[in-house]
């Protein structure tokens, strides 16, 4: 009878996991930033759509837009399809993905152990108590920067469909620096802004949480 309820009681059990492997294997935010090399192409983009504006506005506030308006349209319009259709032949894709907060929060400790927090004391000017304050380390700060970015970069897919995803690693902070050093201006606040969505993402993921369970 003993061994019945055993086995009994052994079968109702439920079934047992490993959260902490469940907690490694969940998924993160992915986001795919298109970025264009040629600038000056770009730049012929850009000032193309800054004089079909005034243009359209113009054509807008007539039932017969004048003749040499709805050309300079068509012309325009014929302009950029043909350099966006160029520029999407020359297209390389980064991909970004979220990381957990608390690995976030291991790159901030890696970089302030790699360059030690410095402070200067100085009295406060009304109490006269002696005040610690943090001394700026801009060294730090290009560092922790790296970090972050080889931290959420996975790879970048050149236009011929070859894929670069050797960035991790101490070996490849250099290579990290320097890709986003010489990367354009706009496709350097693309990528950085991708990141913040992704860690957006994941915090908000984490308010939902809290909030359902």
């Amino acid at each position: 009878m003993t061994d019945a309820i055993e086995l009994a009681t052994e079968a109702t059990k439920p079934e047992t996991f490993n959260f902490a492997e469940a907690i490694l294997d969940r998924n993160y935010p992915e986001i795919k930033v298109p970025v264009y090399l040629d600038e000056k192409r770009v730049q012929v983009l850009v000032d193309l759509m800054r004089e079909r504006g005034p243009l359209e506005e113009k054509a807008a506030r007539s039932n017969k837009p004048p003749v040499e308006v709805a050309k300079r349209l068509g012309e325009i319009e014929e302009l950029v399809n043909t350099i966006t259709e160029e520029l999407k032949a020359s297209e390389y894709t980064v991909e970004i993905k979220g990381i957990a907060p608390e690995d976030h929060e291991d790159l901030i400790l890696k970089a302030r152990e790699s360059f030690p927090v410095e402070y200067i004391e100085k009295p406060n000017p009304i109490t006269g108590a002696t005040v610690k304050t943090e001394v700026e380390n801009e060294q730090r700060d290009d560092y922790l920067a790296a970090l972050i970015r080889q931290a959420h970069l996975v790879s970048v897919t050149a236009p011929n469909g070859a894929v670069d995803a050797d960035f991790k690693g101490d070996e490849n902070i250099a290579k990290v620096k320097k890709t986003f050093a010489r990367l354009p201006w706009i496709a350097r606040y693309k990528i950085d802004e991708a990141i913040k969505e992704a860690t957006i993402a994941v915090d908000f993921y984490r308010e939902i949480a809290d909030e359902v369970f």
